[in-house]
C-alpha cells in the first residue's frame, strides 16, 4: 500500500483545479466522448502506481477528462430541454452529478472492502463505456427531426 500524506493528497486536488481553469475544448459531443476516453485512461494509469508520482499523473489525466465532460453535460441538458425549461433540466443534471459524488465514494468503498479495487475499476470503465454509447446516440432523433423540417420547408 502506498502511504500518501494529506499534503500530497492536497497537491493532487490543487493540480485538478488548476488544470480545469487552464484548459478548454471544442464541440460538445466529441468533447464528451474524448473526455470519457481520457477518464478510462486515468483509471488504467491509477490502477498500478507504485509511487506518489503515479497518482499525480493519473490525477492530471483524470482532470483533463473532467474538463471536457462535466461542462458539456449541462449544456446538452439545456439543448435537449423544452423551451423555457432549460434551467430546470440543467439544475437537475447538476443535482444528479452531486448525488453521484456523494454516493460514489461510499459505494466504491464498499466494493473495494468486499471485493477489490480491480472490480471497482472494471465497473467504472464499464459505466464509462455506457456513457460513450449514450453520448454517441443522444442527438440522433434531433438530427432526424431537423432534416424532416428542412425537407418540409423546401
Amino acid at each position: 500500500m502506498i502511504d500518501i500524506s494529506i499534503g500530497q493528497y492536497s497537491i493532487l486536488w490543487t493540480i485538478n483545479g488548476a488544470l480545469i481553469v487552464l484548459a478548454a475544448a471544442k464541440t460538445i459531443k466529441q468533447q464528451i466522448i474524448v473526455g470519457i476516453f481520457i477518464f478510462i485512461l486515468s483509471f488504467i494509469v491509477v490502477s498500478s502506481p507504485e509511487q506518489f508520482t503515479g497518482f499525480v499523473v493519473a490525477m492530471i489525466i483524470m482532470t483533463l477528462g473532467e474538463m471536457l465532460v462535466w461542462p458539456a453535460v449541462p449544456t446538452i441538458a439545456g439543448n435537449l430541454a423544452p423551451k423555457g425549461k432549460e434551467g430546470f433540466y440543467q439544475g437537475f443534471v447538476n443535482s444528479t452529478a452531486t448525488g453521484g459524488r456523494m454516493i460514489g465514494p461510499l459505494l466504491g468503498g464498499i466494493i473495494v472492502d468486499y471485493y477489490d479495487i480491480t472490480l471497482l475499476f472494471a465497473i467504472l470503465v464499464g459505466l464509462l463505456v455506457v456513457g460513450i454509447c449514450i453520448t454517441s446516440v443522444y442527438d440522433k432523433k434531433m438530427k432526424t427531426a431537423k432534416s424532416e423540417e428542412v425537407a418540409m420547408i423546401s
